[in-house]
């Protein structure tokens, strides 16, 4: 479910979008389980009693004329022409701690949309995936009050070199919004076979939990590697087709989902590795086996639903002694596996096919059905 933000028609180049400001996607109710810290940040207001979050993201929008230029926040509109609305919607908020060669890492992780949807009949219209990713090496865990301020300091500063703001606005930048989209795209399903289901178990991973991780790490690949709007991804949260929003400034929407055209699922089947001895050193090999499925709903047709695979490979010199943790080798085999198989769909490469699809260049067929299909989302 979305709490999202408003913005205009594109359908006069002169006309600028409306804009609504940061939103929770989901139940607000359930914000401080979704996002305990982001939930917290918000609560912050100026002088004047307004959002903090929305007085820096106003300002750096000034600091940008040509980004200015196109977005309006004249409420006195509302009701009045066009009422396209753009908004930044925040879908995930992570933080969490892996061991790597005796060090600690953190790693900070916030997933969230340029989400454009029509203000009088709470329509939507596009969703453009954005995440941000940050980790530092720590000495110890982070206590509540250091975690809570890194994370105003990440929406709040540069001080770290990266905004979700900044992120937001070089993303729109680059987007061309229309007013309507004829089909649309949507994440379905992520599921396990009980082989990789079995590894995430001895890893002690919450599938619930990776599973929500890979939805978003494949719209967002999907979308930024070709180009197109996507559906909000929600599983048990989105019921008769309708997402809640709820913004800083305090307005709710329930915004209505368009039904996809089309649909794509991926499934891990599972995760699978060794090591080779050499004379001077070792070799660990990392491998991930899955399946991407893309559905025509309306002609209850597959258009593809091939098996692929991504290997990493890792050299480690024994006179170092070193040592490697499994688990993050896994996940970002993983991760690179979406991101390639994603691009596939603007045009299959024959190279990655042979190395990554099991049927190899056999499935140049259907990836080049997918690519045409993807031609007529954007």
């Amino acid at each position: 479910m979305l709490f999202v933000m408003l913005m205009p028609r594109l359908g006069q180049a002169d006309e600028k979008l409306l804009f609504a400001g940061f939103a929770f996607s989901g139940n607000y109710e359930n914000r401080n389980d979704l996002y305990p810290y982001s939930a917290r940040v918000e609560q912050i207001r100026d002088a004047n009693g307004q959002p903090l979050l929305n007085k820096v993201f106003n300002e750096k929008i000034k600091s940008r004329p040509d980004l200015d230029a196109r977005l309006s926040t004249d409420l006195g509109r509302l009701g009045r022409g066009s009422q396209v609305t753009v908004a930044f919607a925040l879908s995930y908020e992570n933080i969490e701690y892996i061991e790597l060669q005796d060090q600690l890492v953190m790693y900070l992780r916030l997933n969230f949309n340029v989400l454009a949807f029509d203000r009088k009949t709470k329509q939507l219209i596009a969703a453009y995936p954005v995440r941000l990713k940050y980790s530092e090496i720590v000495r110890g865990r982070l206590t509540e009050s250091e975690v809570l301020e890194l994370f105003r300091t990440i929406y709040l500063t540069n001080n770290l070199g990266i905004n979700p703001f900044d992120l937001w606005l070089d993303r729109f930048a680059e987007l061309k919004i229309r007013d309507y989209y004829n089909k649309h795209l949507q994440v379905k399903h992520i599921d396990f076979e009980p082989e990789a289901l079995t590894k995430l178990n001895d890893e002690r991973i919450n599938p619930r939990a990776f599973a929500n991780l890979l939805a978003n790490e494949l719209e967002t690949s999907i979308a930024t590697n070709n180009s197109v709007p996507i559906v909000p991804w929600s599983p048990g949260e989105a019921v008769g087709r309708v997402m809640p929003m709820r913004f800083a400034d305090g307005n709710t929407f329930s915004l209505n989902l368009p039904s996809p055209d089309f649909t794509v699922d991926f499934t891990v089947r599972a995760f699978r590795g060794t090591t080779v001895e050499e004379q001077s050193s070792w070799q660990k090999i990392y491998r991930v086996l899955g399946t991407i499925k893309m559905t025509d709903v309306s002609a209850s047709a597959t258009v593809l639903n091939e098996n692929i695979y991504n290997t990493q490979i890792i050299t480690l010199a024994k006179r170092y002694n070193p040592r490697i943790d499994d688990w993050p080798q896994y996940r970002k085999t993983t991760f690179a596996l979406i991101d390639e198989t994603s691009k596939q769909f603007s045009g299959p490469d024959a190279r990655w096919l042979k190395e990554s699809a099991s049927r190899g260049a056999e499935a140049e067929g259907v990836f080049r059905d997918a690519s045409r299909i993807f031609g007529q989302l954007k």
